[in-house]
């Protein structure tokens, strides 16, 4: 099944493609779903037909019965969505972990409220997400004539960061230096004393959205962390939720509390790369990569360590910082983004890529690769935004402008 390319070609790019039947696997009125119900009306394309997770994991509906052979799957986020993380969660309990992380069991998931921000086990989430993936892909066995966007397991891969970046590492793509996973503050500073590194990001193995970061830097004697978590104290328990806010800790009893209670979810450790500036702000770049084309960029500034757009930094000028960069350095560091896809995930269609531009904007590396970081509203390349690529690439001969030098690429199927 997943051998077949992601995208459905039609014979011929100056013929208008037909109607395309589409299932879209997501959160039914979550604002990604409306992005890309809209980019199919204006498209000429009946919407797609949604089954939701929540749906799908219960049993109440099964892909086959919701296909009418060919179609396109299209898996979206199943992120902000209680009931959706309820059932992941729910799955995750089922499922055994060679690893000693936080877990619910089933009837404590079961007691569990909603709570803004408050962060469930990653680790059992995205063991649940795994099994959701291995359930979708048991559903479409049958299906011959149905055609996935993405792959279910470069899924799995991108939302396991250590994973991930050993992937990246062996295709000689640049990423910051992987002091690997760590179970203790105590082991974070046995770490950092042994490689020489003074500045680090902690990150959840499967966290998305900044959700876990903490930026530690120390000289050994002095300690600062900045972080969007807040711990709060319930009893002997401490609970974490995930804010907008950044909070900088500088006591390292604090700060080792933090890293202790982050540690029971399975986090890794990597080097801190200086990034460059505009104005008084620092910034990377997300470039969504759309059959194998490095296509829509955006300039996340921040005046914090985390650039993540929700942290409400700003966006900033593109053409600003490719006058800087000039030609060469902006073509390696598309070349970059596009060989991620073709040499790490060459079955899925698009990923958005998180990319740091060294302070003398001539270098740059991989920070991460998000397989639902595709959402970036507004932003448009020659005219289209990226859900209306995605489809372009689907349904006009697996051709997608590119308004550079470069010819278009033409997908064929593998």
């Amino acid at each position: 099944m997943e051998s077949r390319t992601a995208i459905l070609l039609s014979a011929n790019r100056h013929k208008p493609a037909g109607l395309v039947e589409t299932v879209l696997i997501g959160v039914a009125d979550s604002r990604r779903t409306s992005l890309f119900q809209q980019s199919l009306a204006r498209m000429g394309q009946p919407q797609a037909r949604v089954i939701t997770f929540t749906d799908l994991l219960s049993g109440k509906a099964l892909i086959a019965d919701c296909i009418k052979p060919p179609v396109i799957l299209r898996i979206d986020s199943p992120g902000k969505d209680f009931e959706t993380e309820r059932r992941l969660l729910h799955l995750g309990a089922e499922t055994e972990d060679d690893r000693d992380y936080a877990r619910f069991s089933s009837e404590e998931v079961n007691r569990l409220e909603f709570e803004r921000g408050r962060i469930l086990c990653p680790r059992q989430w995205y063991l649940g997400f795994c099994r959701a993936l291995e359930l979708i892909r048991a559903q479409l066995a049958s299906s011959s004539e149905c055609s996935l966007m993405n792959n279910l397991t470069d899924t799995a891969l991108m939302f396991d960061k250590p994973r991930c970046q050993t992937a990246l590492n062996e295709q000689g793509i640049p990423t910051p230096a992987n002091l690997g996973e760590i179970n203790s503050f105590a082991e974070l500073r046995e770490r950092l004393r042994e490689s020489g590194c003074d500045r680090v990001f902690i990150k959840f193995a499967h966290g998305s959205s900044a959700s876990g970061v903490v930026a530690y830097q120390t000289n050994g004697d002095k300690h600062k962390a900045a972080t969007t978590v807040e711990m709060v104290a319930r009893g002997k328990d401490v609970r974490l939720y995930n804010s907008r806010r950044i909070r900088v800790c500088r006591e390292v009893r604090e700060i080792a509390l933090l890293v202790d209670s982050l540690c029971r979810h399975r986090v890794y450790v990597e080097a801190w790369l200086p990034k460059a500036g505009m104005g008084d702000r620092t910034f990377d770049l997300r470039v969504v990569v759309i059959a194998r084309r490095a296509m829509h960029t955006v300039v996340r500034l921040s005046r914090h360590p985390m650039t993540n757009l929700h942290l409400l930094g700003g966006r900033g000028d593109l053409d600003q910082v490719l006058e800087r960069m000039g030609e060469r350095a902006w073509r390696a560091a598309r070349s970059t983004c596009e060989q991620v896809m073709s040499e790490c995930f060459p079955k899925s269609l698009y990923a958005g890529i998180d990319l740091r531009i060294s302070p003398d904007y001539r270098r740059h590396s991989v920070l991460e690769v998000n397989a639902f970081g595709d959402l970036l509203p507004d932003v448009l390349c020659d005219g289209l935004d990226t859900y209306a690529t995605e489809l372009a690439a689907v349904l006009g001969g697996g051709r997608v402008h590119v308004p550079s030098s470069q010819s278009s690429p033409t997908i064929s199927r593998i």
